[in-house]
């Protein structure tokens, strides 16, 4: 009997040495699988990061809304007939004097033969209302950052004169204020 019992405590100790298996899987599968969970947590974790950050990145930047355009910039400047007012030379009206020297073009619709016709007749008249505008202006108001208010005023003077239509834009082909 004494055998039977050594017999029945080696068969147990061979049980617990071949204990790598626990339950269906070894344990170098479990081990595996340990790695690939961490591996999927870790993704999972990095784009849930990625995903609040973006969305924080988006918030922020529809909160800013871009400049408004204006129609003006918006589509292309109109076909015009130009009118040659010619050299325009003007003193300022500055204690120190200063020279101006411009080369006025007045812009008019194509189709318009009435304005033409009138500008033509005018012209001198015309000549004289730019030189004597000119001469009313400092040297400081005649700066280049001024242009566009200078060319607004000079506009409405002239359309001012006339009696069968309007100029729709007037260009500076010289613009220069010289000190003498």
């Amino acid at each position: 009997m004494g055998d039977i019992f050594e017999d029945d405590t080696q068969e147990s100790s061979v049980d617990t040495s071949d204990a790598k298996q626990v339950g269906f899987l070894p344990n170098i599968l479990i081990q595996i699988l340990k790695f690939v969970a961490m591996g999927v947590a870790a993704i999972l974790f990095v784009f849930t990061v990625v995903i609040i950050t973006l969305k924080i990145l988006n918030v922020s930047s529809q909160s800013q809304t871009p400049p408004e355009i204006s129609p003006q910039y918006q589509a292309a400047p109109p076909i015009l007939n130009w009118y040659e007012i010619g050299e325009i030379r003007a003193r300022t009206a500055d204690e120190a004097q200063n020279t101006l020297l411009a080369v006025v073009y007045l812009g008019y619709d194509v189709d318009d033969t009435a304005v033409q016709t009138e500008l033509n007749e005018r012209k001198p008249y015309i000549r004289d209302l730019i030189r004597r505008f000119f001469s009313s202006k400092t040297a400081d108001e005649l700066r280049p950052q001024n242009e566009s208010i200078l060319k607004a005023e000079l506009m409405a003077k002239i359309n001012d004169v006339l009696t069968n239509g309007m100029i729709k834009e007037i260009v500076f082909d010289t613009f220069n204020v010289v000190e003498f």
